[in-house]
């Protein structure tokens, strides 16, 4: 009896791992046994899977949403909502003459029908409709026996804080998505949009130079909450020591530029790496590095006692400047047990921008998934990721949170898919702020596509 492959293999592996998102520090040399970022776009495991297209339409259950809105005692306001996702998109890759192709499109529509429980009454809940869009967009392109070029432009819309935005792809391609959002505090709508350029140099069969630069934008609706325009730029070089084995080292650079917020920073940082395959089916890849941080901000500052008294003033604010060095860490791990399992692990340490509330954070992540699809006509994922946030300018914030979800889908017919997510995202306790959110989404409905292609439709 043949087992087939599932589709929608796992429908929350992205929205868990995109979050995982850690600090500045992202891959910068080469993948595990070559120059580039692994599988682009629209691909799984480098595989050109034509374009498919898919929709589906599911009840959704969420809890802990958390908008800009305060009760009379001045208390954030927190709500149970009922509601439809209907939601459609295209994903695959075509290999071209000289070079590849890759699209992931996913568009949502979140409509509650009412049913709210909680604080939230009459027609608040209207605030949480709306649509989520992310398209994503990889060419490469083979200029020379030695050289090529590749690109990815991203651009995402939503206003869910939990899920959505893990709809960014690539974490595990060693992308760097460690300037996308990550932490959202609020369901508050955010626009984000990336573009990043690669270019690669083989020059021996060993040694490989590689040059890349992003650029991202991130502008949250609030006037409450600030944005951020961020710059990262890497140069690297790579040696292959053995067919398993190669080592790289560079030069990174960000810039992080805040909007209604005063101040910006900047870092030079060095790194060095080394991966591994282990064996036919693990692959080991590890970083470490230094970045010297600068930073422009205000904070707040003690008045002299007796300036406050001729001006009724206690405290201002001031202006600064700050150096910081920190460490860069980089780990992942991917196994792929036989074609039925398949798990990964991540983990970073470095410098990010914030998530709206702070600028310019220490980022510590971790994550781990694992993927089951050994049960005919039935797909299974389980993830878990932590994150912690702490600010490096101004008012000292931490925020740290983990998040668990699990999906299951079964094939009902050669095009239809039954489907059942769920997850939960809770804020840790904080000595610096009283942020206890907790978040709970389940979701059930039928998918439809003519091929059996793995995507993420939440």
């Amino acid at each position: 009896m043949q087992i087939q492959r599932p589709f929608l293999f796992s429908l929350l592996t992205l929205p868990v791992l995109a979050q995982v998102g850690g600090g500045v520090g992202g891959f910068g040399g080469p993948a595990i046994l070559g120059r580039g970022a692994g599988a682009g776009t629209g691909q799984r495991g480098g595989a050109d899977l034509g374009i498919s297209f898919y929709a589906g339409v599911l009840g959704t259950y969420d809890s802990g949403l958390t908008g800009l809105q305060l009760d009379s005692n001045g208390n954030l306001l927190s709500s149970e909502l009922k509601g439809v996702d209907a939601t459609v998109g295209a994903t695959g890759s075509k290999r071209l003459r000289r070079g590849n192709f890759g699209i992931n499109y996913s568009s949502h529509y979140r409509y509650y029908t009412g049913g709210a429980v909680g604080a939230l009454r009459a027609n608040s809940f209207n605030n949480f409709n709306g649509t989520d869009q992310v398209v994503s967009l990889f060419t490469s392109r083979t200029l020379t026996k030695r050289s090529s070029v590749s690109s990815n432009i991203t651009g995402l819309t939503t206003n869910r804080g939990f899920a959505n935005i893990g709809m960014l792809p690539g974490l595990f391609q060693n992308q760097p998505n460690f300037l996308s959002p990550s932490g959202e505090v609020f369901d508050n709508r955010i626009y984000f949009a990336s573009g990043t350029g690669e270019y690669n140099y083989q020059k021996t069969a060993r040694l490989s130079f590689g040059a890349s630069g992003t650029g991202m934008i991130t502008r949250r609706t609030s006037g409450l909450l600030f944005g951020v325009n961020s710059g990262f730029a890497n140069g690297n070089i790579g040696y292959r020591l053995s067919r398993r084995q190669t080592i790289s080292a560079g030069y990174q650079f960000i810039a992080f530029g805040f909007t209604r917020s005063f101040g910006d920073t900047f870092g030079h940082g060095f790194f060095a790496g080394h991966s591994i395959q282990i064996g036919r089916r693990g692959q080991l890849a590890n970083q470490v590095g230094m970045m010297r941080i600068e930073s422009l901000g205000l904070r707040t500052v003690s008045v002299d006692p007796f300036i406050a008294a001729l001006i009724g003033i206690s405290s201002t604010n001031e202006v600064f400047y700050s150096k910081t060095w920190m460490p860069i860490l980089n780990s992942s791990f991917n196994y792929r047990v036989n074609r039925l399992h398949s798990f990964d692990l991540i983990g970073s340490y470095g410098a990010g921008p914030g998530n709206g509330v702070i600028n310019t954070a220490r980022m510590t992540t971790a994550g781990a998934g694992y993927a089951y699809s050994g049960i005919r006509n039935l797909g299974l994922s389980v993830n878990g990721f932590y994150n912690r946030m702490s600010s490096m300018i101004g008012p000292n914030q931490i925020f740290s949170m983990f998040q668990l979800s699990a999906s299951a889908n079964r094939r009902i017919s050669s095009s239809l898919f039954a489907t059942v997510n769920t997850g939960q995202r809770k804020f840790l306790n904080s000595a610096t702020n009283d942020f206890r959110r907790n978040s709970l989404f389940v979701s059930a409905g039928i998918t439809w596509s003519p091929r059996e292609v793995p995507v993420s439709i939440r």
